[in-house]
């Protein structure tokens, strides 16, 4: 008698057969709460010469929630848009994003 096979691992016919490598995908475009958040931020740095706090952000872009605002930067920041000099939000300035991989690569 075989067993039930209620281990943790996935059938064998089910892996990922070895060497494979899985396909890297395109990121997802920002969200339309995101792009407002990048022009607030990017209009408050070229008026002001350093970044918004998080509650002039929240009011330009019409969020009460101070939570929900850090976390629209943390987005950004986790995609490379934005980054802090600091702790704080202030303290963020914008990135130059990353020019797509095109072409052929060497192995």
């Amino acid at each position: 008698m075989e067993p039930c096979g209620t281990g943790g691992a996935a059938p064998a016919d089910r892996r990922r057969p070895l060497g494979r490598r899985r396909v890297k995908r395109e990121p997802r475009p920002l969200s339309a709460r995101q792009e407002a958040v990048m022009a607030v931020v990017r209009f408050w740095i070229i008026e002001h010469g350093h970044g918004p706090t998080v509650r002039e952000i929240g009011t330009r872009v019409g969020l009460s929630s101070t939570s929900s605002v850090a976390y629209q930067l943390a987005q950004l920041e986790k995609r490379g848009l934005i980054s802090r000099t600091g702790r704080e939000w202030s303290s963020c300035r914008l990135e130059a994003p990353a020019p797509p991989r095109r072409g052929l690569r060497s192995r």
